[in-house]
Order: structure tokens, then sequence, then C-alpha cells
């Protein structure tokens, strides 16, 4: 996830993490609500901007 986190900074593109699978970060199975949505101990819920005309 790391390295898809930092080609998204680099681009600047927003970077949204939704949650872990049944396979936590730690490599152990558990429900996706136990695993949680943190990415190195951070939210990472970015959205694009958005840009309008009139």
């Amino acid at each position: 996830m790391d390295n898809i986190q930092q080609q998204c900074e680099v681009a600047g593109a927003a970077f949204f993490f939704k949650q872990w699978g049944s396979w936590g970060a730690d490599g152990i199975k558990r429900s996706k609500r136990a695993n949680g949505c943190l990415l190195n101990g951070k939210l990472r819920q970015g959205f694009p901007k958005l840009l309008f005309r009139n």
C-alpha cells in the first residue's frame, strides 16, 4: 500500500484507503471491521479536488 500511496503523492492524485480485507497488515485473518481502516496508524481518505466552471 505504501508504494501506491507514494505514487499518488508524486502524481498529485488523491489516495483513499477504505479498509483492510480479511487479512490484516500483520498477516492475521479476522473480520474486516476488526482489521480496520488505518494505514500506518493514520486515516488516508483523500478525495480529488473538484474544479467547477461557471
